[in-house]
């Protein structure tokens, strides 16, 4: 008595072979894939994804000038709430929204 088992893995053999086809299927025709497709890629392969070129020495500039401005204006400052918790201060709003807020990473 196989409880049902042999069916369940038919079953599932079915459905992946089903997926593999549709997956299949879209590549071919150029379709989009759906987000449960997933793809294979590699950074700087085959599968395409490329990295940005690295920063001149004047756009290094700018950054260290941006960042040291954003700095200055929102002077980040890590507290403990009650809880023990570590938080993020900023004197000014929406600081937390700038591409140079780093609270998260550190």
């Amino acid at each position: 008595m196989d409880h049902g088992n042999a069916a369940a893995a038919a079953a599932a053999a079915k459905a992946r072979a089903a997926e593999a086809k549709a997956k299949a299927d879209a590549i071919r025709n150029g379709r989009p894939l759906a987000p449960s497709q997933s793809t294979d890629f590699g950074v700087n392969g085959g599968g395409v994804v490329r990295l940005a070129p690295p920063l001149t020495p004047e756009q290094q500039k700018a950054e260290a000038e941006a960042r040291a401005a954003w700095q200055a204006r929102c002077r980040p400052a890590v507290v403990t709430d009650r809880e023990g918790l570590r938080r993020t201060q900023y004197a000014e709003p929406d600081c937390d929204l700038s591409r140079f807020n780093t609270a998260g990473g550190a």
